[in-house]
């Protein structure tokens, strides 16, 4: 799956894909309603935050230390528990930081097996609607931060009766480049059940990960497209049923800026 910007050149649209079991993305992007098309042009072509040289085409690369400006910051926070390996789901609670203003957006959600979404905190956001999988916003502001929770099925058996923990693709793209992005995933598990065993990628510079007691946290500022896979070995095996495939793993949380109608641009599958 894709986006796809219908419009590009100073109308500043910016898609910012995320994930999945983690979701994908949230987007940052400008308002520029009440602008001329020079004015437009003007101030796109002067945003630093748009500067060619930030541009990535898609490539992996961790970045080494943060960027000068705050970038687009998608917290998030996994809890494993018992009925997770017994059933796949996995308590989802997720927040966004440093958002953009714009006067509407809409954050849609395409896990494969989602439940309970609901918005638990907003902060510069004038009102928002849950309908379906999605979030619609309305009068972004500022600093605006927005947090929800739900249940998603992302924690997958392995044939060889391991446990995957799925997340991704995040990646925040505008136009045909990729900017930097931080994302950051607390991860909550039994550990008198299960035990840690694999993390990909690996620990490196700019892909922090510090283990302790039950919880798992990851921590990483890069460019480009980011996937990532905790795998689990089980201290006791069960027989329970499990998702089966995490390439079935439908997700993907995008969200949407128009700066000029404010309007929601289709997705299109591919």
């Amino acid at each position: 799956m894709f986006f796809k910007l219908k419009h590009w050149s100073s109308a500043a649209f910016l898609v910012v894909f995320l994930l999945g079991a983690l979701l994908y993305g949230i987007p940052a992007a400008y308002a520029t309603e009440g602008m001329t098309p020079d004015e437009q042009e003007k101030w796109f072509n002067e945003d630093e935050s748009f500067s060619p040289d930030q541009i990535n085409e898609g490539e992996l690369r961790f970045l080494l230390e943060p960027p000068e400006k705050p970038v687009l910051h998608s917290l998030n926070v996994l809890t494993v528990n018992q009925d997770s390996i017994e059933n796949g789901w996995v308590l989802l609670e997720q927040c966004y930081k440093h958002l953009d203003p714009v006067p509407d957006a809409e954050v849609v959600y395409r896990y494969k097996s989602m439940r309970g979404l609901r918005v638990t905190s907003k902060r510069n956001i004038e009102a928002v609607l849950v309908k379906g999988q999605s979030v619609q916003l309305t009068n972004v502001t500022p600093k605006a931060e927005l947090c929800i929770k739900a249940e998603v099925r992302i924690f997958y058996k392995n044939p060889d009766g391991t446990f995957s923990l799925v997340n991704g693709p995040f990646h925040r793209k505008f136009l045909d480049g990729y900017y930097p992005f931080h994302v950051t995933l607390k991860i909550n598990y039994p550990s008198s059940l299960l035990k840690p065993v694999q993390t990909k990628p690996e620990a490196q510079a700019g892909f922090s990960i510090n283990k302790s007691g039950n919880l798992i946290l990851i921590d990483s500022y890069f460019e480009g497209i980011l996937n990532t896979e905790i795998i689990f070995q089980p201290h006791l095996l069960a027989t329970h049923q499990y998702p089966n495939s995490t390439s079935a793993c439908g997700r993907a949380l995008y969200l949407v800026f128009s700066s000029f109608t404010g309007t929601l641009i289709s997705p299109v599958s591919a």
